[in-house]
C-alpha cells in the first residue's frame, strides 16, 4: 500500500478533529436528533443501508445542495475509491476501486462503471450528471453482476431527480462568480388533481473555462455552456398502480481547449474544439402490487444523444511552431468526431411478499444499444526544402447491440439471525459493426455473474457481512482503427471477468448520531481489458490511437470507511477513507509493466466535511479531501503528483431566502487529472509528458430562494 502524503493528512485531520472538539463541546448542553435513515434505491430492492451487504455511499439531497457544485464530477472527491479522468469538459468516464474507462476513444462502448440518471442508461456518458435539481447519487462499489450485469463490473452510480410534491413549492437560484460564471436556476413542484403530484426544473449554466488562448486572445475557447430540463410526474390511479414518468433534456454546449504544449493554463491552439452532448431522455416505471403480496415492477428508459468531440491535435499556430523550430513552418491538425448514440432498456421484476420468509427477485432485462461515428482528422505540415503535406482522413462507422439478461435474487434467515444472500444473472450480448474500410464484425458473447454473501444484524442498527460476487464485461472491438496501424488481432478483445471478495461492517450509535460504514475487498481480475496507446506516425499527432485489448490478470485490494456524525443539532460531521492497492499481475508481452499499479488507481484518497448552522440561520462548512498520485496509462510509467483541496462557503438563511459565499480549491491547488505521453513538437519530435489541469480556484457568491 502507498504511502500518504502525510502533511496534506494530517493538517487535514488536525483540523477535522479541532472542528469535532468544538462541536462536542457547543453540544453538550443540548439534545442532537439522530441522524436520517439512508435508504437504497439502486439494489433490486429499497433496503436501508445498513442492511445492504456491499459497500455503497449516498450522497442525499442536502449534501449536494450544501457542496455549492455545478457537477456530479466535484462531488466524487467525497466517495472513497470513486475517480475520474479528464480528457472532455466534463467528466464522462469513471473509475471504482480503479477499475474503468478512461477516455473518449474507446472501442465499444462497454462500460465497466455503469452509470444510471433517472434509470435511463447513460453508461460512459456522464457528462449528463449536472447537479441542479438532483434528489441523490448512489455509489455501489464492486462488481454488480446481479443487478446490472456487464455495465457494471466495477460499480454503478445511480443519481436520481428530486420526486415531486405534494404540496405547492417553488426554488429559485442565482449565481454568480469569478472566471465570467452566472448561473440561474428554477424548480417548481406540487400536486396535479387527487392521485397524482409534478416537478419540473430548468437550470443554465456559463463559465469560461480556466483557460486564456494567447493565440486568439480569448478567454472562452474553453467555456461551458450548459442547460438541463427536468419533468417529474408521479400518478396513482389505484391503491395498487403508481407510476412515475421522467423526461428530461441535457445540453452540454461546451469549448474544449484543455492542453497545452507546457502544461499551464494559457493554451496556444488557433482551432480550438467542441466538446458538446445534447441528450434527450425518458423513462416510466410501474409498481403494481399482486395478490398474496406479490409485486411487479416494470422500468422503461430510452435515450438518444448527439456528441461532437473535437480538437487543435498539434495546440498550436504556424507563428508559434515557427517560434520554437527557429524557421518558418506549417504545423496544423485538427480532429473531429461526431457521435450519435440512441439506447432502449426494458426491465421487469418479480418480488415476494415483504413477510416472506425467503425475499426474492426473479428479473428479465433487455438493452438495446446503436452508435454512429463519423471521424474527421486534417493537417498540414511543412518546413524548408519540403512541399506542403496535406493530409485529409475520414471514416465512418456504426455499431449495434443487443442484450438480454435473466436474472434473480434470493434472501433467507437462517441460525437465528444470520441472513445468507444469492444472486445469479446470465447474459448475452449480440452485437455487430461495420465501417467505411470495409471491416465488418458480429461477435456474441455469454456471461455469467453473480454474488453470495452472509450477514449477521447486531440488534437493529448494527450489521457484518462477507460477500462474494463475479463481475463481467463483454469482449468487443476498437471502433474507427481499422487501416490505422492495428492488426487485425488487435480490433478484436475478448470479455473481463472480476471475482471480489469483501468483508465489511455497518452501524448507528451514540443514539444514531454516529454511522458508520467499514469494507475491506480483494478483486481478481481475469483477462483485463486495458485502455492504451500507440503513435503510428511520430509527425502526425492524429494517429495518436486509443484501443482496447487483454492482457492478462490483475489486483485490486483495499479499504472504504466512511464515518457521519451529528455531534449536536448545529453540526453535521462526515469523513470518508480509500486505501486502493492495484496491480498488473500478468502483462503477455509487456513484461515491465508486471507488478506495476493500474492507471488512474489514486492509492489513498479522503474527505473531512464539516457544517454549521446557528439558529438564527447563518452557517458555515467546507471540506478538505485529498488524493494520491496516479499512472496515466499503461503505456508509459508517467504519473501525477497528490493533491488537496479546499472548499468553503459560508451564509445566511431567514425567511425562505439563502445567500452564502463559497470557494472551490481555495488554495488554488494545481493537479492534474488527465496526462498523455506522445510526440507532438517539431522538429525534434521527443516523446514529452503533457498533462490536463483541473480547475483553479473558483469562488462566487449564491442566492437562493423558496416559495
Amino acid at each position: 500500500m502507498r504511502h500518504f502524503n502525510s502533511r496534506s493528512f494530517f493538517l487535514s485531520a488536525s483540523v477535522f478533529l479541532a472542528t469535532a472538539a468544538l462541536a462536542q463541546e457547543s453540544a453538550q448542553d443540548s439534545a442532537s436528533d439522530p441522524l436520517e435513515e439512508v435508504v437504497v434505491t439502486a439494489s433490486l430492492k429499497e433496503v436501508r443501508s445498513l442492511d445492504l451487504s456491499t459497500s455503497v455511499t449516498v450522497l442525499d439531497a442536502q449534501t449536494i445542495r450544501n457542496s455549492a457544485v455545478q457537477h456530479f464530477e466535484e462531488l466524487a472527491q467525497l466517495t472513497p475509491n470513486l475517480h475520474w479522468a479528464g480528457g472532455s469538459s466534463r467528466a464522462r468516464y469513471f473509475q471504482v476501486r480503479g477499475i474503468g474507462e478512461r477516455s473518449q476513444y474507446e472501442g465499444a462502448p462497454n462500460p465497466s462503471v455503469g452509470f444510471l440518471l433517472d434509470d435511463i442508461d447513460f453508461s460512459a456518458l456522464g457528462g449528463v450528471a449536472t447537479r441542479f435539481d438532483l434528489g441523490s447519487v448512489e455509489i455501489l462499489r464492486g462488481p454488480q453482476g446481479t443487478r446490472y450485469g456487464a455495465n457494471a463490473l466495477a460499480g454503478l452510480i445511480y443519481a436520481r431527480s428530486r420526486e415531486p410534491s405534494r404540496e405547492r413549492e417553488a426554488e429559485a437560484e442565482i449565481s454568480l462568480g469569478n472566471d465570467a460564471m452566472h448561473a440561474a436556476g428554477l424548480a417548481l413542484s406540487g400536486p396535479l388533481g387527487p392521485a397524482a403530484a409534478g416537478r419540473f426544473s430548468a437550470h443554465h449554466y456559463r463559465t469560461n473555462g480556466f483557460r486564456r488562448n494567447a493565440t486568439l486572445d480569448r478567454d472562452d475557447t474553453n467555456g461551458r455552456q450548459e442547460l438541463s430540463l427536468r419533468a417529474r410526474l408521479n400518478y396513482e390511479p389505484s391503491p395498487e398502480l403508481a407510476l412515475k414518468l421522467t423526461l428530461l433534456h441535457i445540453d452540454l454546449d461546451n469549448g474544449y481547449d484543455g492542453w497545452s504544449i507546457d502544461n499551464e493554463l494559457t493554451t496556444w491552439s488557433d482551432r480550438p474544439g467542441r466538446d458538446s452532448q445534447a441528450s434527450t431522455g425518458a423513462s416510466l416505471r410501474a409498481d403494481l402490487e399482486l395478490s398474496g403480496g406479490h409485486s411487479l415492477v416494470s422500468i422503461t428508459g430510452a435515450a438518444s444523444s448527439d456528441i461532437e468531440h473535437s480538437y487543435d491535435a498539434d495546440w498550436g499556430e504556424d507563428g508559434y511552431w515557427s517560434e520554437i523550430a527557429g524557421f518558418e513552418m506549417h504545423y496544423d491538425y485538427t480532429s473531429r468526431t461526431l457521435r450519435e448514440r440512441s439506447g432502449f432498456s426494458q426491465e421487469l421484476r418479480l418480488l415476494s411478499p415483504a413477510e416472506s420468509a425467503a425475499g426474492y427477485v426473479l428479473g428479465v432485462w433487455y438493452l438495446n444499444l446503436d452508435e454512429d461515428n463519423d471521424r474527421t482528422d486534417t493537417g498540414l505540415y511543412a518546413e524548408p526544402g519540403y512541399a506542403p503535406g496535406p493530409s485529409e482522413d475520414r471514416f465512418d462507422s456504426g455499431y449495434g447491440a443487443d442484450s438480454l439478461a435473466l436474472f434473480g435474487e434470493l434472501s433467507r434467515a437462517f441460525a437465528d439471525q444470520w441472513r445468507v444472500t444469492a444472486g445469479l444473472r446470465w447474459e448475452r450480448r449480440d452485437s455487430d459493426y461495420a465501417d467505411s474500410n470495409g471491416e465488418l464484425f458480429s461477435p456474441s458473447d455469454d456471461m455469467l455473474g453473480g454474488h453470495l454473501s452472509v450477514s449477521r444484524p447486531f440488534g437493529e442498527d448494527a450489521n457484518v457481512y462477507v460477500r462474494i460476487a463475479r463481475g463481467y464485461k463483454a469482449g468487443g472491438f476498437n471502433l474507427g482503427l481499422g487501416g490505422r496501424g492495428l492488426t487485425s488481432d488487435e480490433l478484436l478483445y475478448e470479455p473481463e471477468f472480476l471475482w471480489n471478495y469483501e468483508i465489511g461492517a455497518k452501524g448507528l450509535w451514540l443514539d444514531g448520531r454516529l454511522r458508520g460504514e467499514l469494507a475491506v475487498f480483494h478483486s481478481q481480475r481475469v483477462d483485463v481489458q486495458v485502455d492504451t496507446s500507440r503513435q503510428v506516425d511520430p509527425q502526425d499527432p492524429n494517429t495518436f490511437l486509443f484501443f482496447t485489448r487483454n492482457v492478462g490478470r490483475g489486483v485490486n485490494r483495499g479499504v472504504e470507511l466512511t464515518l457521519e456524525y451529528r455531534p449536536g443539532d448545529a453540526w453535521r460531521m462526515s469523513a470518508a477513507l480509500g486505501l486502493l492497492d492495484t496491480e498488473i499481475t500478468r502483462y503477455p508481452g509487456r513484461p515491465e509493466l508486471e507488478g506495476r499499479e493500474q492507471p488512474h488507481a489514486p492509492g489513498y484518497g479522503y474527505a473531512l466535511g464539516a457544517q454549521w448552522r446557528h439558529p438564527q440561520g447563518w452557517f458555515a462548512g467546507g471540506e478538505l479531501t485529498g488524493k494520491d498520485g496516479f499512472y496515466f496509462s499503461n503505456s508509459h510509467d508517467r504519473k501525477s503528483e497528490a493533491y488537496t483541496l479546499l472548499n468553503l462557503r459560508a451564509g445566511r438563511a431567514w425567511n425562505g431566502w439563502e445567500a452564502f459565499a463559497w470557494a472551490r480549491n481555495l488554495l488554488d491547488e494545481y493537479y492534474a487529472i488527465r496526462g498523455f505521453y506522445f510526440s507532438n513538437v517539431p522538429p525534434d519530435w521527443p516523446e514529452q509528458e503533457f498533462r490536463q489541469q483541473g480547475d483553479p480556484r473558483h469562488f462566487g457568491v449564491t442566492i437562493r430562494r423558496r416559495f
